[in-house]
């Protein structure tokens, strides 16, 4: 398969052949295929499969100040200032919190999702859609899109939204050893900034962070720790016991069970156990 590096002004370390390999990430689902022979809105292909590596300089992030506004994010300063992470959680047009984050040089960040904006390191978009049976908009970036066998309908088609954002989530990996890596929902847009509105899902912790959970949102699979035990090493011993469990990654990295339904506005149970 093909690879595709970091879109990022901080190039993957190489000396010579060598460099030093986080791991990779590969899209599944594609039924064995290289590339749609689309190319994204920078006359990118859509890729299956990425190497991730240690970057020359640095681009991880910190949580600094938190503060509260009364007006709308989009106008205060900390917002548009671009040299600035931001998340904002809005509760109502009065009452946003907040989030900045400052750079932490100890750690690479790597973003993925739908847009083929330059900040975005691995464009993945729906199965149906890199297939090329389907009709993709322009740079890939439009949440609804209509499929072609449906456009002679009466109705005149029916819109399909995508399943994946366009800043879907961010992955933060230590560049010492053991180089751990952190999965975060929400990835930032171009000029730095994450939206979580009035309508997101989001509360706040026990310690008075606030947090939070995207629309499409971000789903981690582990292997059952119960299961993997040394006490449960025979399969038949827990014959009604899933090999795997789905889990869901707020914007603070935190994980929990799942919500009733994707478009619940309640999230799981914390799940302090796993990273």
């Amino acid at each position: 398969m093909d690879e595709q590096e970091p879109r990022s002004s901080a190039a993957m370390v190489v000396d010579g052949e060598q460099y030093v390999k986080y791991g990779e990430l590969i899209v599944l689902g594609y039924n064995g295929s290289q590339e749609s022979g689309r190319k994204d809105g920078n006359g990118r292909r859509h890729r299956s499969k990425m190497i991730v590596g240690q970057r020359s300089v640095g681009n991880g992030i910190k949580k600094a100040a938190v503060s509260t506004v009364s007006v709308p994010a989009q106008l205060t300063q900390a917002v548009q200032d671009r040299t600035r992470h931001v998340v904002s959680y809005t509760y109502s047009r009065n009452h946003t919190v907040l989030v900045e984050y400052t750079p932490d040089v100890t750690k690479d960040m790597f973003q993925v999702g739908r847009s083929s904006e330059t900040q975005i390191d691995f464009t993945v978009v729906d199965t149906w859609l890199a297939s090329g049976g389907n009709i993709l908009p322009p740079g890939g970036n439009s949440p609804r899109c209509v499929m072609p066998q449906q456009a002679d309908d009466s109705n005149g088609g029916r819109p399909i939204s995508s399943t994946i954002s366009r800043y879907a989530c961010r992955i933060l990996v230590d560049r010492d050893q053991p180089h751990t890596a952190r999965l975060y929902a929400a990835g930032f847009d171009a000029s730095r900034n994450v939206f979580l509105g009035e309508k997101a899902t989001k509360w706040t912790k026990k310690n008075g962070e606030v947090d939070g959970l995207t629309t499409n949102g971000i789903l981690i699979l582990h292997p059952h720790r119960t299961r993997d035990s040394a006490d449960a090493a025979d399969d038949e011993q827990i014959p009604d016991n899933p090999m795997y469990v789905w889990r869901e990654v707020s914007v603070d990295g935190d994980i929990y069970t799942l919500r009733e339904t994707r478009s619940s506005s309640t999230r799981g149970d914390r799940v302090r156990d796993e990273t």
